[in-house]
């Protein structure tokens, strides 16, 4: 009975050491997937047992979890709020409350950066300790993809509709569906299946019910950006649309080529005419001079010569 009491004794000494002064209110490891410029809270509620109320003896630490060492971030010690030697961080973090020792040791981080991407601790102590650690990972939106076809879109010809978007966080996913309608989103008609690439989408054996708008969304964690591709169904042998221009080029040109062709034969044949042919002007020479013998000799009269010269007009 002695050692019964002895024990019974030693438990009533030990009680005050076996309450939880220190409670921190929140579950497990906490994992946050985020945008690079955002900002977030880290929250770190607690509660104190009623006799351990007050900030006096009360230590609040964030540390950045490393592999291979820990650095304190800002810390809450003798009512006084101190920051660590991190560059840059000073400026972007701060604690929620006026007071942490108003049982909210949340901090908040602004403007996140890729090199935030970390495991950050908060640890209470008053008469005992507590934890909660938070692991970030500060990630980038997809780009904007581009959108493209890789073949001619004939009846029962085979395309592939082809989605890209280049770099930024991984892992993404591509998603295609076709644009209007009453279908629902996602929908694809029959004939469609997941290309050669991550981004692509084949479509077999083309008829009218391809024809239209597709739409490629590209997403991950944080984010997501779209782009889309229109197909017009043709019959064989249709140029298409996009072969009007030429078309339409090639016979302009044919048609100029013709006018100046017509244009310099035209001009050789008026510049020869000038050159080889006169009008027929009639013309009268008449030695009229007094006393011009002629020299016609003996025969002729002596009183004047008469010659008539004239000029046959050019034949059309």
């Amino acid at each position: 009975m002695a050692g019964r009491g002895t024990v019974q004794l030693l438990l009533l000494s030990l009680m005050p050491a076996l309450l939880v002064a220190v409670r921190i209110n929140a579950k497990g490891q906490q994992m946050l997937y985020l945008t690079q410029g955002d900002s977030v809270k880290l929250g770190c509620p607690y509660v104190l047992e009623p006799e351990d109320n007050g900030p006096e003896h009360l230590d609040i630490m964030w540390t950045l979890l490393n592999s291979d060492h820990r650095q304190p971030l800002l810390t809450y010690q003798g009512q006084q709020v101190r920051y660590g030697s991190i560059p840059g961080l000073q400026q972007r973090l701060q604690f929620v409350a006026e007071d942490p020792s108003l049982h909210d040791a949340s901090v908040y981080l602004a403007n996140l950066q890729p090199s935030d991407s970390a495991s950050y601790e908060c640890r209470v102590k008053k008469t005992t300790v507590d934890t909660h650690i938070i692991t970030i990972k500060v990630l980038e939106g997809p780009a904007a993809p581009q959108c493209w076809v890789d073949g001619e879109p004939v009846i029962d010809q085979d395309i592939v509709l082809r989605c890209y978007s280049d770099g930024r966080t991984l892992p993404i996913s591509y998603q295609w569906s076709k644009v209007g309608g009453e279908s629902a989103a996602g929908w694809l008609p029959t004939g469609t299946l997941q290309g050669p690439g991550p981004g692509d989408l084949t479509i077999k054996s083309l008829s009218q019910e391809h024809s239209g708008t597709y739409c490629c969304r590209v997403s991950n964690r944080v984010g997501s950006s779209q782009c889309m591709v229109h197909i017009a169904v043709s019959q064989p042998g249709y140029s298409g649309p996009k072969n009007v221009g030429i078309i339409v080029g090639s016979v302009l040109g044919a048609l100029f080529l013709l006018i100046l062709l017509l244009s310099l034969l035209w001009a050789l044949l008026w510049y020869c005419r000038r050159r080889h042919c006169h009008p027929g002007v009639p013309l009268d020479i008449r030695d009229s001079a007094a006393g011009t013998p002629c020299r016609g000799g003996p025969l002729h009269s002596c009183h004047g010569c008469s010659h008539n010269v004239s000029y046959t007009p050019c034949q059309k």
